[in-house]
C-alpha cells in the first residue's frame, strides 16, 4: 500500500467532520480533502487548516451526496472516502459512487437502516476487491470491540453489558436529524437468558458511570453490530444500555416527537431537532464528556469472574472521532485492509484499538474480580 494516501472527508466542514480533519492531519501522514455541498465552506475550513498544518496536505472540493455526478467528479484521484456527513438517506448512492471510483470507504452513520443499504452492495464490494468499513464511531463502533476485548478475560463468557452516558453541547439541528428520524420505530432489543427481547423503560438497569455521571438508570439501546455476538461467544445475556438526556428532553420532547412521527413520519423534522438541541443545551448538567464501559461476567479456570472495562473522555465529539482514527491506523498499515464489507467493531484488533485510543487521550481502566 502506498504511503500518504489522499482521504476525502465528506462533510468535512461540519461539526464532526472538522474534528476528523484535524485528527487525520495530526495522527496520520495522509493528505485530506475537505468536501461538502458548499465549496466556499470547504475552502474556508481548508484555509484555516493550512495555517496550522502543511498546506500541501490540504485541499477542498465540492461533493453533494444527493448528486451522483457531483460525487463522481469529487471522487476522482483519491484513495479513500470518509463519510462524516449526516447523509444516511444517500448512503447507498455515496457507497456506489465510491465503488465506481475504485476507492475504499468508511462511514459513521448512526441510523441503523443504513446497514441494509450497505449490505445490498456486499457482493459488488467483494468482487471489486474494495475494503468498505461501516458502523464506525463509538455508537456504533465500540460496543462489539468492547465485547470482543472482554472475551480475553474468560474461558466461559456468560454476560456482556455495554453501557454509555454522554453530555455535549449541540450546535446544528442538522446534526441530530438522525435522532428525529429513528424515534417512531425505535424498538431496541437485548439478549436475555439466551433469547432476544424487545426492551421498554421497564428493562432499565442501574449503571455506575463513575465520578463524572454517577449511578444512572439506563435504557436498552440496539445496534446491528451486536447481533452476531451471542453466538460468537456463547453469551447468555448481552445488550447495550444508555442514559437519557434530561427531564425536558426525555419526558417532554421525546413523547411529543414520537406522536408527531407516528402521525406523519418526517414531519416537523427541523423543529423537533431545534427543540431537542434547546433541551440538551439548557437542561443538561454542565459537565460535558462521555463514559463508555463494559460489565462482563463468566468463568476463568473454574472460578466465577467479573470484569469491567471503563473508558472516558472530556468530549463526546472527540470520542466519536478517536476510535475511527484508531481504526484507520490499522487500515493505513495494511493490517485490516482486506476486501469486503466490515463493521468497524468486528474488523479492528481490540488491543491495538484501545492502545491507540489511549494515546489520543481516552482514559481506560480495567477492573477484574
Amino acid at each position: 500500500m502506498k504511503n500518504d494516501l489522499t482521504i476525502l472527508v465528506l462533510g468535512g466542514y461540519g461539526g464532526t467532520g472538522k474534528i476528523f480533519c484535524r485528527y487525520l492531519l495530526k495522527e496520520t501522514t495522509a493528505k485530506i480533502i475537505v468536501a461538502g455541498r458548499r465549496l466556499e465552506k470547504a475552502e474556508d475550513y481548508a484555509l484555516e487548516l493550512r495555517e496550522e498544518f502543511p498546506p500541501e496536505r490540504i485541499s477542498a472540493r465540492c461533493a453533494d451526496a444527493s448528486d451522483r455526478e457531483s460525487l463522481r467528479t469529487a471522487f476522482q484521484e483519491i484513495d479513500f472516502l470518509l463519510a462524516a456527513a449526516t447523509t444516511a438517506n444517500w448512503a447507498k448512492q455515496v457507497a456506489e459512487a465510491a465503488l465506481e471510483a475504485g476507492i475504499d470507504y468508511l462511514d459513521i452513520y448512526f441510523q441503523q437502516d443504513a446497514w441494509p443499504m450497505m449490505e445490498s452492495l456486499k457482493e459488488r464490494i467483494e468482487q471489486a476487491g474494495r475494503c468498505f468499513i461501516t458502523q464506525a464511531g463509538f455508537h456504533p463502533g465500540l460496543p462489539a470491540a468492547f465485547v470482543r476485548k472482554g472475551a480475553q478475560y474468560f474461558d466461559r463468557y456468560d454476560k456482556a453489558i455495554v453501557a454509555f452516558s454522554m453530555n455535549a453541547k449541540i450546535e446544528r439541528p442538522e446534526s441530530v436529524y438522525e435522532i428525529v428520524d429513528m424515534v417512531d420505530d425505535y424498538k431496541p432489543q437485548f439478549y436475555l437468558n439466551g433469547q432476544w427481547k424487545t426492551g421498554t423503560y421497564k428493562d432499565s438497569i442501574k449503571i455506575d458511570y463513575g465520578p463524572r455521571f454517577g449511578i444512572r438508570y439506563s435504557m436498552p439501546f440496539e445496534l446491528v453490530e451486536i447481533r452476531p455476538l451471542p453466538q460468537m461467544f456463547g453469551l447468555k445475556d448481552m445488550g447495550i444500555f444508555t442514559t437519557g438526556f434530561n427531564w425536558f428532553v426525555d419526558y417532554l420532547v421525546f413523547p411529543l416527537m414520537f406522536l408527531s412521527q407516528i402521525i406523519k413520519k418526517g414531519s416537523l423534522r427541523h423543529f423537533w431537532a431545534t427543540l431537542f438541541i434547546f433541551g440538551v443545551n439548557n437542561f443538561s448538567r454542565k459537565e460535558e464528556g462521555v463514559v463508555f464501559l463494559l460489565k462482563a461476567e463468566g468463568g476463568k479456570n473454574g472460578q466465577h469472574r467479573k470484569v469491567q472495562i471503563f473508558s472516558e473522555h472530556d468530549s463526546a465529539y472527540d470520542f466519536t472521532v478517536i476510535p475511527v482514527i484508531a481504526c484507520l491506523k490499522q487500515y493505513l498499515d495494511g493490517s485490516v485492509r482486506k476486501p469486503g464489507l466490515w463493521m468497524m467493531g468486528h474488523l479492528v484488533d481490540p488491543d491495538r484499538l484501545f492502545e491507540d485510543m489511549g494515546k489520543m487521550g481516552v482514559r481506560f481502566e480495567t477492573m477484574v474480580e
